[in-house]
């Protein structure tokens, strides 16, 4: 077979190199461009994931803020009309209701939903309408000793399956998610 010999100028071939060589380059830089610009879009991803996460922890603490407020709030209107606990049990009973009504129905459903006597919630009662009260100072409204006082606190915290010294933020937490996710 006999071979035919181009006659192509080299100065052609040069530009034809150069111009192959050039389409190269622009291939491999669009891939890792793209390559590139898939991570940063992941990583933009990301952020934005975190900061929706951020955001969304922000949200329920606020929300949290805003609940633990209006307790205070209906807590306060109580304290106005009863600055002080009722040594007559008699009164109590009244405080008893105005306190239930004001938390909708709350103490009731406490009542009914746990294992604690009337004297129980009255304790639990006096402890989150007036939390400035010491136990020796609940005690004497309840009529019992202070070592009855904690005894008794003890008690109601393992009937409810919290540690004694968590028990105010134990009934500050049960209030909310009673009147928060009860509708």
């Amino acid at each position: 077979m006999e071979m035919q010999v181009l006659n192509i100028p080299i100065a052609e071939i040069l530009n034809m190199l150069i111009m192959l060589l050039g389409v190269a380059i622009v291939i491999i830089a669009a891939f890792s461009y793209h390559k590139r610009s898939s991570i940063r879009m992941q990583a933009a991803h990301q952020k934005i994931d975190e900061l929706s996460q951020r955001m969304a922890e922000q949200e329920k603490a606020l929300l949290k803020q805003q609940h633990l407020y209006d307790l205070d709030k209906r807590l306060t209107t109580i304290r106005v009309q009863y600055p002080a606990p009722e040594k007559s049990w008699t009164n109590y009973r009244s405080m008893l209701q105005d306190i239930d009504t004001s938390l909708n129905g709350w103490i009731t459903a406490l009542e009914n939903r746990t294992q604690l006597a009337e004297r129980e919630v009255q304790f639990c009662t006096y402890i989150l309408v007036y939390p400035h009260l010491t136990l020796d100072e609940i005690a004497q409204y309840i009529c019992y000793s202070e070592k009855s006082i904690r005894n008794y606190k003890q008690r109601i915290a393992h009937k409810l399956g919290v540690s004694s010294a968590d028990l105010y933020q134990h009934l500050q937490k049960d209030i909310i998610a009673y009147l928060y996710n009860k509708y």
